[in-house]
């Protein structure tokens, strides 16, 4: 079982990368770099065809239908093998036609019928609802599945607000509006949805093939095992009792090889979204393979399924997930889940986006026109905004008509029972689209009348009786398939499919095509694409001057001119006459369609050049196409106008106004009625000069010199300022057939901004001036108090250290007496809590030290395990008194960095570890990253909250306090100060109640030559008795301690607290001890040079013992020949020292 949370969240890590996907794709399209312009991925695009029916379904119906499930297979790759040609002319018609659907599609071919496209998006509507659902269906279980203990699986049926479909409905609605409908494109293109659907094709396939071969590769010794024990433990299974090829097979391939085109996704990413005929060459043999590849796996899985969970009650739909959940293999689980996620969310994006779309351009916009609102809509910048919202609606209505659906019906079918109802609904298609293509006398009664015919039969048949079985319990369905021998899906789809065939060919030969139909059917049966050679058309024989004549008559002298000089300058001298070749003719009617319209040349060209004759009814077609294709051109022209921010103005040859815009009106506040077209431009600048909008002058003088700008055709630019203030900005530019184009833009914020920002450069370098010395003064304030507080610190720890190493040496001298059992427990507590004191007073001048930059890391190259070695030592002991194991991985690399902080920061770590882990171990180890080391300690103590990660590197921060934890929360802080200051990063990452997590990077560096080690002599214990030994500390208490700790190792001891006093000592010392800071600003390095050179023997051993963190003071000793030794001292530190300085 794998905590939801945990499901969810690598769910929606994968959404996020298929937004980045989808983003990538569509910012390189816009860059016009695209990468999505291959056959591969237009091939694994298509792969969108394997929904959760192919990836869970498919298994399911192997093991309870038998050999069925090829058809799922064999149907698309047949299709694309045989008739990839008919696929590319289906691409070629759509490119041309600018086609957007498949409802586009088919009405185009007839006649471009509004009824037609409309009853083609209902049927679409009507066969994807159950397709989502589907999806929805093995979402939700997998979900289920996955997160749910095996015991709850199949639970009693929940309310909609505790259904798990319900909230993946509502979320996979805003992911297709966030994903599909951000934009919106003419040509209805997304190429980051193709990035990211063929993304989602290797996904999906990578999940379902790693499931097959870990079914195949680890639950058996070989794979052959699979089917020698599903034949010994169920030699009645469908699979080794049924025939391969039946009825309902071959009825089910031809489903799935009209499903590769009727399918409203499927025609969306092979025909709308493609982007080169050439592509298909790919696709036509890596498509198939991708689904072999899938197949391939189908059976193993299948009959390990049923080999070891049918008995427990698992549906067939699930094998592919609750093999790896039943056996325990989470990670193969969430794989496959993800892979059927993929499935199921790549068919539910590109077929809302298809089904959006069919309804926003075949429903709702063209009834927003007929009412009356084309010229609001053009006017307003609202067209795009309603497209986007209709389609948005559109999104969320069919996800919850699919929701209703599953909740009705889904729960108690099968995958592939719901994907077989869909693929029937949609089959519906072919005998319009494919007849459309072949058959030039199909026409739109027959479309519609057998569309209308083949879904009712589908309805009644297939969907009601599902229907009414899940509301009454029993259905009422035709009981004629029990007589032919048929199951009765299979009844129902020959039925329909019959029904429709016949009604599309006998209304067809019944009824007549108008003239739009005609000739748009032309364009589909064609089995040439354009200009596929130079032969002369049949139907347009006709010599180069007809069409000259032709062109003249309806386009002008002037173009066909110019446009006879272009074709002949790329295909030599075209004589008159000679014959019409099919290329000058083919672009002759697309220079005539760019005016009258696509059908209206084709038929001009029929008729005045091959001779057909024409109807009036005809003739009417024509007008009307021509005045449409007109007044469309002028609606278009004058939208654009109204959605400038300037104002415009066009004027013609004649020097008078013939259109312009609504800004142009504001800007010039013209009274009403006083434009018009027509009206001389001369008096509209008179007017403006007398309002004084053309500046100060005579009013003549101004209108005479704007006027010679107009006539001479000369372009002009300048500013103009309006009695109320607006300044414009006016350019003028001429058009090529005289006239002039003048834009009004509004400056006036352009110019304020202007003055007013050199305004504000007059006192810019006077308030830089004046920030810059405000800054430097709290510069130099801030560094003195940084400064200050380093001092403080500094003098703070030494006056604090000073009575603490007197309270040590007095405890050391009286562990040295004999005591009772009671004292000795008392002196223990007393050792252990001046040895807390002195810990977290060193911490604090460490941490205060580094803040202030006062220690700098010794950066060399270390070897690793020269520092992990003695620090296992050193917590082995504690990590068993503590009932935990502690391991340390040997570590041979080198790194650079101080060896004494490295050994410090690790240390803390795994104090920390070893502190707050009561079971389990700690793990101290490395990792080689490229070229840096990552050094980690794991532990398995409590764990740290996510929220608290950002807190633990502060000073005195303790998450976990325990009565029996000494320690105040300043190691991780000094860790952390430590890291930073030597470059290298420290990380965490933490699991409530399982463990946590550090690790510090270093850069790696080449080994340094094996050193051998000098041999250490043995020494044995040294005697101190009647030792002369000299002493001086200006602290009483200190000096007491001193003198209590020596004369009890038997030393001939003298004393004192200043330089006087030292000058009188009555032996020549064979050891000196002396603190750094005396009175009277004297030091004790002062007092033990001077020793020296009275006695005239400068190799007097000398030790100073100082509480002064600063680095130079031990830096000034070893110069003068002098250890030193840090405040507060260990007795025993100092004894050993004594023992090796004095031979």
């Amino acid at each position: 079982m794998v905590p939801a949370w945990q499901l969810i969240a690598i769910s929606v890590l994968y959404i996020g990368t298929l937004f980045a996907i989808a983003w990538y794709g569509d910012r390189r399209a816009q860059q016009n770099k695209p990468v999505h312009r291959s056959g591969m991925i237009y091939s694994l695009s298509l792969a969108v065809y394997c929904t959760s029916w192919t990836f869970y379904g498919a298994v399911g119906q192997a093991a309870t239908s038998g050999w069925n499930f090829l058809s799922v297979y064999l149907g698309p790759t047949l299709f694309l093998l045989l008739f990839w040609r008919m696929v590319g002319k289906i691409i070629r018609i759509a490119k041309e036609k600018r086609l957007t659907s498949i409802a586009d599609f088919i009405a185009t071919r007839y006649g471009r019928d509004h009824s037609l496209a409309m009853i083609v998006t209902l049927v679409a509507v009507l066969g994807v609802i159950p397709y989502i659902a589907l999806q929805l269906k093995a979402i939700a279980t997998g979900f289920e599945l996955v997160t749910l203990p095996i015991s709850r699986h199949g639970d009693v049926e929940v309310s909609m607000w505790q259904d798990t479909a319900f909230y993946i409905s509502c979320a996979m609605a805003v992911f297709v509006i966030m994903f599909g409908t951000r934009d919106i494109d003419a040509s209805e293109q997304h190429p980051g949805m193709i990035m990211a659907v063929a993304f989602e094709s290797l996904v999906k396939l990578l999940a379902f093939v790693a499931v097959g071969v870990w079914v195949m590769m680890s639950l058996y010794e070989s794979p052959f095992d699979i089917v020698r024990l599903s034949q010994e433990m169920a030699a009645d299974h469908v699979l080794f009792n049924s025939d391969i090829i039946s009825i309902s097979f071959l009825l089910q391939t031809v489903l799935a090889g009209f499903a590769m085109l009727c399918l409203p996704r499927q025609f969306q990413v092979g025909i709308i979204e493609n982007e080169s005929i050439r592509h298909l060459r790919t696709a036509r043999w890596l498509f198939p393979a991708y689904l072999m590849l899938l197949m391939a796996f189908v059976i193993p899985i299948a009959l390990s399924g049923d080999l070891f969970l049918k008995e427990l009650g698992f549906a067939a739909d699930t094998y592919v997930l609750s093999l790896p959940v039943a056996l325990g293999n989470e990670t193969l689980a969430i794989m496959a889940f993800i892979g059927g996620g993929s499935a199921a969310t790549g068919m539910i994006i590109v077929a809302t986006v298809a089904i959006s779309t069919m309804v926003s351009n075949e429903l709702v916009l063209p009834m927003f026109f007929r009412q009356g609102q084309t010229q609001e809509l053009q006017q307003s910048s609202s067209v795009r905004s309603l497209v986007l919202t209709v389609r948005r609606l559109v999104i969320v209505v069919m996800m919850l008509l699919s929701y209703w659906f599953y909740r009705s019906v889904g729960e108690f079918e099968s995958l592939a029972a719901i994907g077989l109802l869909s693929f029937a609904a949609v089959a519906q298609f072919a005998p319009p689209l494919i007849g459309g293509l072949i058959w030039q006398n199909a026409n739109r009664q027959g479309a519609v009348a057998g569309l209308l015919g083949g879904t009712f039969i589908w309805f009644y048949t297939l969907l009601w009786p599902l229907l009414t079985e899940t509301v009454s319990g029993d259905s009422q369905v035709l009981t004629s398939s029990i007589i032919l021998g048929l199951d009765d899906f299979s009844f129902g789809v020959i039925t329909s499919l019959a029904v429709n065939i016949a009604f599309f060919i006998v209304f067809s030969l019944a009824t007549h095509a108008s003239v739009r139909e005609r000739m748009l059917a032309s364009d589909y049966t064609s089995t040439k694409a354009p200009l596929a050679g130079n032969k002369v058309a049949p139907s347009f024989d006709c010599k180069v001057d007809d069409v000259r004549v032709v062109l003249e008559r309806i386009l002008g002298y002037r173009k066909c001119e110019a446009f006879f000089g272009d074709y002949q300058s790329r295909h030599g001298v075209q004589y008159d006459h000679a014959m019409a070749s099919s290329t000058l003719l083919h672009e002759a009617e697309k220079l005539l369609a760019s005016v009258v319209g696509s059908s209206s040349a084709r038929v001009i060209f029929s008729t005045l050049l091959g001779g057909e004759q024409i109807q009036i009814r005809d003739l009417a077609f024509l007008a009307s196409e021509a005045s449409q294709a007109f007044a469309m051109s002028r609606e278009q022209l004058q939208a654009a106008l109204e959605n400038l921010h300037q104002g415009v103005s066009v004027v013609d040859r004649n020097l008078n106004l013939v259109a312009w815009n609504r800004r142009y009106l504001e800007l010039f506040e013209y009274p009403s009625n006083f434009i018009q077209v027509g009206k001389p431009i001369e008096d509209i600048i008179r007017y403006n000069a007398e309002r004084g909008y053309c500046g100060t002058g005579d009013v003549a003088h101004m209108v005479a010199r704007r006027m010679n700008f107009l006539r001479s055709g000369s372009g002009h630019q300048f500013e103009r300022d309006l009695p109320s203030g607006t300044v414009l900005s006016m350019q003028g530019h001429p058009m090529p057939d005289g006239g002039f184009v003048t834009s009004f833009t509004d400056i006036t914020a352009h110019r304020r901004a202007e003055q007013a920002l050199q305004q504000a450069n007059i006192t810019l370098e006077q308030r830089v001036e004046k920030r810059t010395q405000e800054l430097e003064h709290l510069t130099s304030k801030l560094i003195e108090a940084n400064t200050s507080k380093t001092r403080f610190l500094a003098a703070t720890g030494h006056d604090l250290m000073q009575p603490l190493n007197a309270a040590k040496l007095f405890a050391s001298t009286l562990s040295q007496h004999s005591l009772s059992n009671e004292q000795r427990q008392l002196l223990d507590h007393l050792e252990g809590s001046l040895q807390s004191a002195e810990d977290v007073l060193s911490t604090l001048v460490e941490i205060s030290k580094l803040d202030a930059g006062a220690l700098e890391p010794d950066l060399r190259a270390i070897k690793v395990s020269d520092i992990l070695r003695p620090l296992r030592d050193e917590f082995t002991a504690l990590a068993n008194d503590k009932g935990i194991d502690l391991s340390v991985r040997d570590c041979p690399y080198w790194v650079v960095s101080d060896a004494h902080w490295l050994r410090r920061i690790i240390q803390n770590l795994i104090s920390n570890a070893v502190r707050y882990t009561d079971r389990g171990g700690v793990l101290v180890g490395c990792r080689k990253r490229g070229d840096t080391l990552v050094i980690q300690v794991w532990d398995s103590g409590p764990g740290i909250p996510t929220s608290k990660l950002g807190e633990i590197f502060g000073e005195f921060k303790r998450l976990h306090t325990r009565t029996n934890d000494k320690g105040l929360g300043l190691g991780l802080a000094i860790v952390e100060r430590m890291a930073r200051r030597m470059d290298h990063s420290v990380a965490v990452d933490s699991w409530v109640g399982q463990g946590t997590r550090f690790e510090v990077r270093l850069p790696l560096t080449d080994a340094l030559p094996e050193m051998s080690a000098p041999l250490r002599s043995r020494r044995s214990h040294h005697s101190f008795a009647g030792m002369d030994t000299f002493c001086i500390d200006n602290d009483p208490d200190v000096l007491a301690a001193m003198n209590a700790l020596l004369t009890s190792w038997q030393c001939n001891l003298y004393s004192c607290s200043s330089h006087a006093q030292a000058l009188q000592v009555p032996f020549k010392p064979k050891i000196m001890l002396a603190d750094y800071q005396l009175d009277n600003d004297e030091t004790g390095l002062e007092v033990m040079t001077q020793l020296r050179q009275q006695f005239d023997d400068p190799d007097i051993p000398g030790v100073l013992i100082s509480a002064d963190p600063r680095p130079e003071i031990e830096e000034q000793a070893k110069q003068l020949g002098f250890y030193f030794l840090r405040k507060p001292m260990r007795p025993a530190a100092l004894r050993a020292l004594i023992s090796r300085l004095v031979k």
